[in-house]
């Protein structure tokens, strides 16, 4: 088969695959396997962004597994209307904060994460670390970094990120702006001090 007539095919497989959002209403109408579509497309990034909320692998295994059981066992909730991935970071991002106001947090030394290399947060981890955004961009306000996360880590938009985070989309255009700001300033200072 020629690489045209490869690219035409694998176009007319992706163009098959069921979005999330029609995984999610079939597996409300009783289709298991359809569940676990959904768990294999989302399970990497729900344990990244859990990951960069807990910064403790174990825990962030722990409720990326509490998060599906939670969203299984809601499925009926699901409103198709809604983007399924939102719906589902918010389950996220709501077990995460149950978890970390009922225990305090446990910090792993010396850990790897294992976390997929396409993603730009990890991509930039990997940098130098002086230079790192994300370091950096961690010790802003809470609200700010998770702005921050969800649209430029996760690729939300500012609507879908404005769901997550529980807010208004001027909201959170006002929290990543001031989180570009604090991060511009900081990296001016940083640099007029290695001059």
């Amino acid at each position: 088969m020629s690489s045209a007539g490869m690219d035409l095919f694998v176009t007319l497989v992706d163009q098959n695959e069921p979005s999330p959002e029609q995984l999610a209403e079939r597996c409300k109408a009783g289709c298991s396997s359809s569940f676990e579509c959904l768990v294999d497309q989302f399970e990497g990034r729900i344990f990244n962004f859990l990951y960069q909320l807990t910064r403790n692998r174990q825990d962030a295994e722990d409720l990326a597994q509490e998060t599906f059981v939670k969203a299984y066992r809601n499925i009926h909730r699901y409103e198709p209307a809604y983007a399924f991935a939102t719906w589902l970071f918010t389950i996220a991002k709501r077990t995460a904060f149950s978890h970390l106001r009922a225990s305090r947090p446990t910090v792993e030394l010396g850990a790897e994460v294992e976390i997929d290399a396409e993603d730009p947060g990890v991509l930039l981890e990997q940098k130098d670390e002086r230079n790192s955004l994300w370091r950096l961009a961690r010790t802003l306000k809470p609200k700010q970094y998770e702005a921050l996360w969800l649209r430029y880590g996760e690729g939300f938009s500012i609507a879908e990120t404005a769901q997550v985070m529980n807010t208004n989309q001027i909201h959170v255009k006002v929290l990543l702006h001031r989180a570009r700001s604090a991060l511009a300033k900081t990296l001016a200072r940083s640099g007029s001090r290695n001059v």
